[in-house]
């Protein structure tokens, strides 16, 4: 009796022994395969994002020289028009500060390009691994491993892609509107006063991406500038309410209903009220009147500049 009850154990123990390889190897099966594609979208993506990494260095560089030399030629122009230097002199270093910028634009343009290529390829990959990522591959994952490290691996690739695409956007969105407006209008001036034979190799590419722009920026500003008129109406009319409470209140005094001190006050804190909200209706009106000049002047150099090229 004693032996048989140590068999039937023995038989317990061999089969539980069956039942753990048989998971280890399924374990081990699925692991290689995970392993294979965990190592070949993390070489992907290293691959976009040290390019990514490399091109937003360069764009950044590019936008600090663009930008110390829009103050040198602030600078200048400010002495050339308190006469504290002569046309001569002007016209000298404004053509060394444009030989120096001129570059620096045509590069910005460049890598403008090859971002918004790169956020392309990203979109695309980001939305592939997202249409993978399926309900039973999560489920089977779970039922594996219980810390879920398959179900981390499986988001992994989506969210760093992601990543790239938002790096890329705060990238691009460091140089302002108003100032790829003013890049794109200072480049056009400073290769107007050129000839064509001293315009450079990338003239025309630069040209095309400058045109290219302008639509984009035209385009948005159409909405930005409709949202600003509607800011305009809303603060015209809670002007005229303003207007209209300090008009009964001039009446109430004159009828005595109320004091001189009290008159006087009420006036004063309307009044400033007033004031504050018609400068900022100037100063709404002078943006929009700003940008639409510069959005013109650009239309009508890219117009000139497509006419000489001709």
């Amino acid at each position: 009796m004693p032996i048989f009850h140590f068999k039937q154990l023995g038989g317990e123990n061999q089969t539980k022994r069956k039942a753990i390889s048989v998971a280890q190897r399924s374990l081990e099966d699925f692991q290689p395969a995970q392993e294979k594609q965990s190592s070949e979208w993390l070489s992907s993506i290293k691959v976009i994002e040290n390019e990514v990494n490399n091109q937003i260095r360069s764009f950044q560089h590019y936008i600090r020289e663009i930008k110390d030399s829009s103050i040198r030629f602030e600078e200048l122009t400010k002495m050339f028009r308190l006469g504290e230097i002569s046309e001569n002199i002007y016209r000298v270093l404004l053509e060394e500060l444009s030989n120096d910028l001129s570059p620096s634009i045509e590069e910005i343009f460049r890598i403008r390009e090859n971002l918004e290529l790169l956020k392309a390829r990203a979109k695309i990959e980001w939305a592939k691994e997202k249409v993978s990522i399926s309900g039973f591959e999560m489920k089977e994952a779970r039922k594996i491993s219980g810390e879920n490290v398959y179900s981390r691996e499986i988001y992994s690739p989506v969210n760093r892609w992601q990543e790239i695409i938002s790096k890329i956007d705060s990238a691009l969105l460091s140089l302002t509107f108003e100032e790829e407006l003013s890049i794109i209008e200072r480049y056009l001036l400073i290769t107007r006063e050129k000839n064509i034979s001293e315009r450079s190799k990338n003239f025309e590419e630069a040209k095309r991406i400058c045109q290219q722009r302008l639509n984009i920026l035209s385009e948005k500003w159409s909405a930005v500038r409709r949202d600003k008129i509607n800011q305009i109406m809303d603060l015209e009319l809670k002007a005229s309410q303003l207007r209209d409470e300090i008009k009964e209140i001039e009446v109430r005094f004159a009828v005595g209903e109320i004091s001189k001190n009290t008159y006087e006050s009420k006036v004063s804190v309307l009044q400033g009220s007033l004031r504050k909200m018609e400068k900022e209706i100037s100063e709404i009106r002078g943006y929009i009147d700003e940008i639409d000049l510069k959005i013109f002047r650009i239309s009508e150099l890219l117009g000139k500049l497509n006419e000489k090229g001709k």
